[in-house]
């Protein structure tokens, strides 16, 4: 299965979204924790680089999956709608 357009750009942004909550929420954790800023920082963007390359590796698939199974439930509805006749 060959990617579009469409389904790079959403994998872009789910891996955006993945990657900015990741090393959001790790900032929080590590400043709950007691951590200085430089170790927070330096967590929080170990995290999010494993995220950004974990992203781009899985949510590929997944952005597929889903726009396959969008068209197949769309293609079979349209097939399921009474057929009208042209007068």
């Amino acid at each position: 299965m060959e990617s579009g357009n469409g389904s790079q750009e959403l994998t872009r942004i789910a891996t955006a979204y993945t990657t900015s909550i990741v090393f959001g929420v790790t900032f929080l954790i590590a400043s709950v924790s007691g951590a200085d800023l430089g170790t927070m920082l330096l967590r929080s963007v170990i995290t999010a680089t494993a995220a950004m390359i974990a992203g781009r590796l899985l949510a590929a698939p997944v952005v597929d999956v889903v726009l396959a199974a969008m068209a197949r439930d769309e293609a079979k509805r349209q097939a399921e709608k009474p057929k009208e006749e042209e007068a």
